[in-house]
């Protein structure tokens, strides 16, 4: 017979494995349910004649210059993922050896990760004013990032998400590197290896899981992007992204269906470069 703990243990057990299930169930199939039925109405929390329109939505949202636009700008700031792995890959490295100091260096370029978007924007809108900004001023430059124009405000974006993402990239690289066996260095160093050659054939394969994770995460984190449209951008055309243009149509707008609709598509999208990225891992992830 099991005893009185086995069971209570079991009681817990279920107890905190039913706590995120129910929160998903809840708050995230649910509401994929729902935004899906809703992606064929016309719904409006304001009028009560909403009805049932098939796939008219979906229609009008690739006939809309703005949607079209905001999957542009949310594709394009993905740039920024490589760079923000790369530096963020050199800098792990660059503190894994061992100088004095180094704690103060992770906790310096970790700040970002831990620090309120909010100001981290607000801070940056003042960094690319382009008559008083800090950016201009070092750099002897003019150009208006924060106006009308297309691409500087694009590429200021990035530049603002490689700062952003880098210090959490370099955690991550941190912790991979601290199980990289030694051993493997060490025979390289018998085998005559350089530091360039041990960094390509050895930290980078077997850091690889990190890679990949960090390749995942951060290209549904940039797919998801919102607040450098609202607070950085001010909403500027050239910086909406598809979640921008969600909150435009329903939360500003009140017209939930077609926001909806635009839900449905950015999850289905995040759904199948999720899956070719875990099937093209298969090729150049490395498993211990």
């Amino acid at each position: 017979m099991k005893s009185k703990l086995h069971k209570k243990e079991t009681k817990w057990a279920v107890i905190f494995i039913l706590m995120p299930l129910i929160g998903f169930l809840v708050f995230t199939l649910l509401s994929l349910i729902f935004s899906g039925y809703f992606s064929l109405t016309n719904y409006n929390p304001i009028r009560i004649d909403w009805k049932f329109i098939g796939l008219q939505n979906y229609i009008k949202l690739f006939k809309d210059q703005y949607f079209l636009q905001a999957i542009f700008n949310t594709f394009f700031f993905m740039l920024s993922i490589p760079f923000s792995m790369l530096f963020g890959l050199l800098l792990a490295v660059f503190i894994n050896m061992g100088f004095k100091g180094n704690k103060t260096f992770r906790v310096m370029y970790y700040l970002p990760a831990v620090s309120s978007a909010v100001a981290i924007n607000i801070v940056w809108r003042y960094i690319f004013n382009g008559e008083s900004g800090i950016l201009n001023y070092a750099l002897g430059l003019s150009t208006q990032w924060l106006g009308n124009g297309d691409w500087p405000i694009k590429f200021a974006i990035i530049i603002k998400a490689i700062w952003s993402s880098v210090g959490m990239t370099m955690i991550l690289y941190l912790a991979g590197l601290q199980n990289v066996p030694k051993s493997l260095y060490e025979a390289a160093d018998i085998d005559g290896a350089s530091s360039n050659q041990k960094f390509r054939m050895i930290t980078v394969p077997i850091l690889s899981p990190v890679t990949f994770y960090v390749l995942i995460t951060s290209m549904i984190g940039t797919l998801q992007s919102f607040v450098d449209s609202q607070i950085f951008a001010e909403g500027n055309p050239a910086a909406r992204t598809i979640v921008y243009y969600i909150w435009s149509k329903g939360i500003d707008q009140n017209r939930y269906g077609i926001a909806s609709a635009a839900s449905i598509i950015l999850a289905v999208s995040i759904m199948i470069l999720t899956i070719i990225q875990f099937r093209r891992s298969r090729k150049w992830v490395f498993e211990q």
